[in-house]
């Protein structure tokens, strides 16, 4: 709505200049720079009047009018479709997430579960004695002479 009431300010401004505008001077000067203004060149400088184009008529304003709301209507229309478009495209993925499984579950750091430690029985080999010396005697307790003493 906003480009139709700005195109017909545009207009309504482009049909109300004044009259008495100043004439538009075109010029190329020494340097090769091309110069426009309303004011007359240096003199000896050739310049050419630049002519003004014609003021639109009220045919040509009135067109202008209805093309501006044409392609107005056809940008709602295109926008209505694409949000047409977006839906379906919304509902469609929505359908498929519900057929599709779900993802697993994925872990990414590591969960610490403990465990019971197990420690296997050791059993060391008898250590082999030396010829000279004599098998050790395995104490099992106090000996049976200091056993049977009285205290």
């Amino acid at each position: 709505m906003n480009s139709a009431y700005a195109l017909a300010l545009l207009l309504a401004g482009l049909t109300c200049q004044p009259a008495y505008a100043a004439p538009l001077y075109k010029w190329v000067d020494r340097s090769g720079h091309v110069t426009y203004s309303s004011r007359p060149p240096p003199e000896g400088t050739p310049a050419e009047k630049v002519q003004e184009p014609p003021q639109p008529t009220a045919e040509e304003i009135r067109q202008t009018g209805e093309r501006a709301k044409r392609i107005e209507e056809q940008a709602a229309e295109l926008e209505k479709q694409r949000l047409e478009q977006e839906a379906r495209e919304v509902e469609e993925a929505r359908l498929r997430a519900l057929q599709s499984p779900p993802p697993p579950i994925v872990i990414e750091k590591p969960v610490y579960i403990p465990q019971p430690l197990y420690y296997p029985p050791v059993m060391k080999p008898p250590r082999a004695r030396h010829a000279d010396k004599p098998p050790l005697r395995r104490p099992d307790g106090p000996d049976r002479a200091t056993r049977d003493a009285p205290f």
